[in-house]
């Protein structure tokens, strides 16, 4: 499938608000820490794809019962898939193989695709998101800069999101570089990226 990339939309914004106030609700009786809108999605003059990341943040006594409750209301725990102390979780009526989101299998949610993930507060991919999009909504010419990497990726014909993800590394780890991020922590990034 073409990986495709639109303007910053503000309807985005709506969306993470409906889909957490949903997420706070199914986790209600789980202690949270956040629940944040992350990814090019939440960034202001950022193209994206039109997929939700959310980012469910929970202390490491909570992740279990944060991940039941969510696979008590219909989502399906896909582990960590690669990065750690991330826990993708597909939204309810996909398998774990299904790309979740309107249109798609037979999915209950309304509203765009979201990517949902409850992740250890402290962890290196929580640092990661955070640090970008604090990095991001700062400085414009590093949002240039990235939009540019993205849209050329995408001019490339590149279907696969993996590939496209991989394409985006040294850009990121740029960002984060210029965040304070130490050679030994973008290692870390760089190696789940690969």
């Amino acid at each position: 499938m073409p990986i495709i990339i639109e303007p910053h939309n503000p309807a985005w914004i709506i969306e993470f608000n409906n889909a957490k106030s949903t997420l706070e609700e199914i986790l209600k009786d789980v202690p949270i820490v956040s629940i944040n809108h992350v990814g090019s999605t939440s960034v202001p003059g950022l193209i994206a794809k039109p997929v939700l990341d959310i980012h469910i943040v929970v202390t490491a006594s909570n992740l279990f019962s944060a991940r039941q409750a969510l696979v008590a209301a219909g989502y399906a725990d896909c582990g960590e898939m690669g990065i750690p102390d991330r826990y993708a979780m597909r939204e309810p009526g996909f398998s774990q193989s299904q790309v979740a989101g309107t249109g798609a299998g037979t999915g209950v949610q309304e509203g765009m695709r979201r990517n949902t993930y409850v992740v250890l507060d402290g962890s290196t991919s929580l640092r990661n998101v955070m640090d970008l999009k604090r990095m991001l909504l700062a400085d414009e010419a590093l949002r240039v800069e990235y939009g540019n990497v993205k849209r050329k990726l995408v001019e490339a014909g590149i279907e696969d999101v993996n590939v496209y993800c991989k394409g985006k590394t040294e850009c990121i780890l740029g960002i984060l570089r210029k965040a304070g991020w130490g050679e030994e922590e973008l290692e870390e990034v760089r190696s789940a990226n690969l």
